[in-house]
């Protein structure tokens, strides 16, 4: 009898016990919207979110939903289970949804996407999927035939984790022999003797009108060339034909070169014969992210020093939208100066910058990593580097400059320790489109 009373009281002490310590459940929330983790999508744009909350201890919930542009609170509700927001900018945002019970138990859901203009460019005809390359000296041009062919720029592998940006020549294949192109033919860039040309009419004369050269609309699954009618009843009027169902990528580097005679001369004594294009568009013309150089330095001659500062407009929030890791560039400097020192600061917030550089007798190139870490203590700035050059005393040369290098012929290459042209690659290494280079030098005279 006593063994049955103790078992009941000791029944009754747990059951007690056990509501006094009961374990409180946390709320589950579901959190659904318009846009997925890690999308990017365009300005402009009404994105919509619904969250659900289940609580399985049936206590009162309180749920509230934050909206956050580059770390801003832009929009908060609570309690609704919907949120509609007009998007019109670009930047980095965070849908999120805290859904706390009346225990203090906590729950949060979030959903990182980015806004950008590259996105919004992608779904404008004319805007980014369409480049129309045209030239005043076109419609001069004198051949009964001239002739059109393309490059373009590729990552290659040359070790294994190792690539670099290349030149491929580009040649157009004719398979189904319709009379339009419809393949790409690449081949390397030291096969100039592969590389043909694609020859067009110097002129048309069709519907009672002569028409001359325009210029050639680019597009992703297309190439167009337009005449404008010069004589005629349509005059005044364009005319275009396909002349290939095969385009160009988006956001890859491209050129063309034109063999033709103008006034007798060809276009490359006019400067007009080869052109570099791609198909995108990312920001307004106030938002352009460019580098160049400047100077604090006035006159400077032999035996003085003077410092050459790699300046970033816009660059350091460009490159934190796209998610840049890796900046390469090269500059070019007389030959006879001398480097004596190169200073990296804190270029990008909120990651750690890590730089370093190589020289040669008249070039250096500087390379730069964002990692993820500590950030600097310093407040970040639109200083790249800081180069310090001295000129000895015997300096010989007529003017003393210092310039931001690109390249364009394979065989200038030899003065630079590295690859002289700018390289910009992402979280993912791949490459980044979009970067502005002032290639103005800064020059000093005697």
């Amino acid at each position: 009898m006593k063994k049955a009373l103790f078992v009941s009281l000791l029944l009754v002490f747990l059951f007690f016990v056990s509501g006094c310590f009961k374990i409180n459940n946390p709320p589950v929330v579901s959190l659904t919207g318009s846009v997925s983790e890690g999308q990017e999508i365009a300005p402009m744009t009404l994105v919509t979110f619904e969250w659900e909350v289940t609580d399985f201890d049936d206590t009162e919930v309180t749920s509230e939903f934050k909206l956050y542009k580059n770390g801003a609170e832009v929009l908060s509700v609570v309690d609704t289970g919907e949120a509609v927001y007009a998007l019109d900018e670009e930047g980095k945002y965070v849908a999120e949804v805290v859904a706390t019970d009346s225990m203090g138990a906590q729950t949060k859901k979030t959903i990182s996407f980015k806004a950008t203009n590259m996105k919004r460019e992608l779904f404008q005809s004319g805007a980014g999927l369409m480049y129309f390359d045209y030239s005043d000296l076109f419609e001069y041009i004198e051949d009964e035939e001239f002739g059109i062919r393309f490059y373009k720029t590729a990552s290659e592998e040359i070790v294994p984790a190792e690539e670099v940006t290349v030149r491929k020549r580009l040649n157009l294949l004719d398979t189904n022999e319709d009379g339009v192109y419809d393949t790409w033919e690449e081949i390397p860039n030291n096969r100039s003797d592969l590389h043909r040309y694609v020859y067009l009419p110097g002129y048309l004369e069709v519907y009672s009108t002569l028409w001359v050269p325009y210029g050639f609309e680019y597009g992703t699954d297309s190439i167009r060339v337009y005449y404008a009618g010069v004589e005629g009843p349509y005059s005044g009027f364009v005319l275009f034909y396909p002349l290939a169902e095969v385009g160009f990528e988006l956001n890859t580097v491209y050129a063309r070169w034109v063999e033709a005679h103008v006034f007798g001369n060809t276009l490359n004594d006019y400067g007009e014969a080869y052109k570099a294009f791609a198909l995108r568009e990312r920001y307004d013309s106030d938002e352009k992210p460019i580098i160049s150089l400047s100077t604090p330095d006035g006159d400077i001659g032999p035996g003085d020093s003077f410092t050459i500062v790699v300046m970033t407009e816009n660059v350091s929030s460009f490159a934190d939208l796209y998610d840049v890791r890796y900046i390469q560039l090269s500059l070019w400097n007389s030959e006879g100066l001398v480097l004596e020192s190169v200073e990296f600061g804190n270029f990008m917030s909120g990651l750690k910058d890590v730089g370093t550089f190589k020289s040669s007798d008249e070039a250096v190139t500087l390379y730069k990593a964002f990692l993820n870490g500590a950030d600097e203590a310093g407040a970040a700035d639109d200083v790249f580097a800081t180069l310090t050059f001295s000129v000895p005393e015997d300096y010989e040369g007529e003017i003393i400059a210092v310039g931001l290098a690109y390249e364009g012929y394979w065989d200038t290459y030899g003065i630079y320790p590295d690859l002289p042209n700018p390289a910009f690659r992402d979280v993912d290494n791949g490459s980044v489109d979009g970067f502005i280079v002032d290639h103005e030098p800064i020059v000093f005279l005697e």
